[in-house]
C-alpha cells in the first residue's frame, strides 16, 4: 500500500493519495496496477448531530459500507458526495473536509476504481424518508447510525481475513477512510 502527499492544495489542506489497493494486499505476490477501465466514485463518513456514523448495511450480509457512489459527468466530487448522501440517507449535509483518494486496482476484474473520500455532517434532524426508502429498495442497503468508535472496531474486525473478492477491497477501503476521518476530526 502506497501513501503520498502531493503538492497541490485544495481548500483547507493537501490532496492526498490514501492508498493504492491491489490484489497483493489480500492474496500476496507482486502488486498489479490497472491503467484502463477506471471508474470515479465518492465515499466517506457522514456524522449525525451526536457524532454517530452512517453505515449502509448490505442486504443479506454481515457487512456495511459507507455512503457513496458514482460521480456524474457534470459534478465535482464534492457535489457528488453531497448528492449521494441525500439519495442514500435522506439527509442534507455539509462538508467537514476532503480526506484524499483511494485507488482500487482489481486485476482479477481488470478495473481500477478511484474513490474521492470525504467527511461530512448532517445539517438537521429532518430526514427525507421517501428518498431513504427508495434508496434502500433500489440499492439493497439499510441505513444504520453507529457510534464512530464502534464503527471503526467493526471495520477493523472484519478487514482481517479473506472474504469475497470485492468485499476484501470494500472493507479495507472503508477502514482506511474511517482512519483518515478520525485524524481529521481529532485535528479540529
Amino acid at each position: 500500500m502506497l501513501l503520498y502527499v502531493l503538492s497541490k492544495k485544495p481548500v483547507g489542506g493537501y490532496f492526498v493519495l490514501i492508498a493504492k489497493l491491489t490484489d497483493s494486499d489480500f492474496y500476496g505476490g507482486e502488486p498489479v496496477y490497472v491503467d484502463d477501465q477506471t471508474g470515479y466514485n465518492v465515499r466517506g463518513v457522514l456524522l449525525d448531530l451526536c457524532g454517530n456514523t452512517a453505515l449502509m448495511k448490505i442486504e443479506n450480509s454481515e457487512f456495511y459500507k459507507l455512503p457513496g457512489g458514482r460521480i456524474e459527468i457534470t459534478e465535482t466530487p464534492e457535489q457528488a458526495f453531497l448528492r449521494e448522501i441525500s439519495e442514500q440517507t435522506g439527509y442534507s449535509a455539509e462538508m467537514i473536509g476532503y480526506l484524499g483518494w483511494i485507488e482500487e486496482h482489481k486485476a482479477k476484474r481488470k478495473v481500477c476504481t478511484v474513490s474521492h473520500c470525504f467527511a461530512a455532517r448532517i445539517t438537521g434532524e429532518e430526514c427525507n424518508t421517501e428518498a431513504l426508502e427508495s434508496a434502500q429498495d433500489r440499492l439493497g442497503y439499510k441505513l444504520e447510525w453507529v457510534n464512530f468508535d464502534k464503527a471503526m472496531e467493526m471495520y477493523e474486525n472484519q478487514a482481517d481475513g479473506k472474504k469475497e473478492y470485492h468485499i476484501n477491497f470494500m472493507l479495507k477501503r472503508e477502514l482506511l477512510i474511517m482512519n483518515k476521518a478520525k485524524e481529521l476530526l481529532a485535528a479540529q
